[in-house]
């Protein structure tokens, strides 16, 4: 008969827990009233000073480099140069990823020794682990990227964005309602002279959103966004013809040359969302429960904001068995605002999918 008795007990066990990661630079995004763009992005560019002197570490071969404890974290030491660098939880991630292995596992289910062993032995087994750079923050690395990666960071990136709009005509037109900044940053422009009444006294502007990570963690993008300046929720254009996206790939000239063409371009094409924006309102959804149930994308906690949002933009205390596109839209933007920075943005790209689908 198997007792307690029978169980082994590892309470007193020598057994090393795992090695940790370093944090990775502080994720925070901020609502604004109406900022100026060159405050705005200074804002974004001074977190990154912040978070680090930033610095470029090409590496011939990974295979010079080892994982080495250091006071309880990740380290990569130069086999050379034996002084460690702590490992950020993206840049762990990315090494785990060249060398093929699983990076949950790898990270919180083995003890420290055979962590390191298990590295260390991919390092020097996997001719994928070859050429890459280190982005360094300080004396850590924060992300392994390809050799081939253009860096582009903050500062140059709104230095062309800021350029663009000038050559629009728009610098002197434009209002930042938000910035985020860390892994992945993002900057809201809003343009208060596009827009128009979806309902009396209920006015949307066209505008952009811009997003990249200096970590390796997003490429560029340039979306369309609808802005509603009463309740400051954001609905981003699903089309493909009003966003694009660039890699940090190559030639660095050929991502200021795409920006150059793809910001007039999306905002051009906000204007026909903007049309479907204002037929949302004679859009009737039969049974809201059922629609907000079917909304898979979304998690429980999601679900249960989108349904207290809905039935605060229908001003009843239950929710409505029937309701105006426009307010479902509504909730679900509304519901974003308690969600992550990324998240953020998905929950507001998955109002625009909707709004094209049940306007098309």
């Amino acid at each position: 008969m198997l007792t307690t008795n029978n169980i082994p007990r590892y309470k007193d066990s020598t057994i090393p827990g795992p090695l940790l990661v370093r944090s990775d630079m502080r994720s925070t995004w901020q609502d604004l009233d109406a900022l100026d763009f060159d405050h705005a992005a200074d804002r974004i560019v001074q977190a990154h000073e912040r978070d680090g002197e930033a610095i470029d570490l090409p590496v011939l071969s990974l295979g010079t480099y080892a994982v080495v404890p250091t006071n309880g974290h990740f380290g990569l030491a130069s086999l050379v140069k034996k002084d460690p660098m702590p490992l950020r939880a993206t840049a762990f991630g990315n090494l785990m990823t060249r060398l093929g292995a699983p990076t949950d596992f790898v990270r919180d289910r083995l003890p420290a020794p055979l962590q390191v062993a298990a590295i260390n032995w991919l390092l020097q087994k996997d001719e994928k682990s070859s050429s890459a750079t280190l982005r360094l923050r300080g004396n850590e690395v924060a992300a392994i990227v390809s050799d081939r990666y253009a860096a582009f960071d903050a500062e140059p990136l709104f230095q062309v964005v800021r350029d663009v709009l000038d050559q629009q005509q728009l610098l002197d037109q434009v209002e930042v309602k938000s910035v985020a900044s860390g892994v992945v940053d993002v900057m809201r422009l809003v343009f208060p002279a596009r827009q128009a009444a979806v309902k009396v006294g209920d006015v949307s502007a066209l505008g952009l959103d811009i997003s990249s990570s200096s970590f390796g963690k997003s490429a560029i993008h340039v979306r369309a966004l609808i802005w509603r300046l009463r309740c400051t929720n954001g609905l981003r254009v699903a089309e493909r013809m009003g966003t694009a996206s660039f890699r940090h790939v190559g030639d660095v000239d050929r991502i200021k040359a795409s920006l150059a063409e793809a910001i007039p371009s999306a905002l051009a094409y906000a204007d026909g969302t903007l049309d479907r924006w204002k037929a949302a309102v004679h859009v009737m959804v039969h049974d809201v429960k059922r629609m907000i149930a079917d909304l898979r994308d979304l998690t429980v906690s999601e679900r249960e904001l989108v349904v207290q949002e809905v039935k605060r933009e229908a001003g009843v205390p239950a929710l409505p068995e029937r309701a105006d596109l426009y307010s479902l839209l509504n909730g679900i933007t509304a519901a974003a605002h308690h969600a992550a920075p990324s998240r953020r943005l998905e929950l507001e790209s998955l109002a625009g999918e909707l709004l094209h689908e049940r306007t098309s």
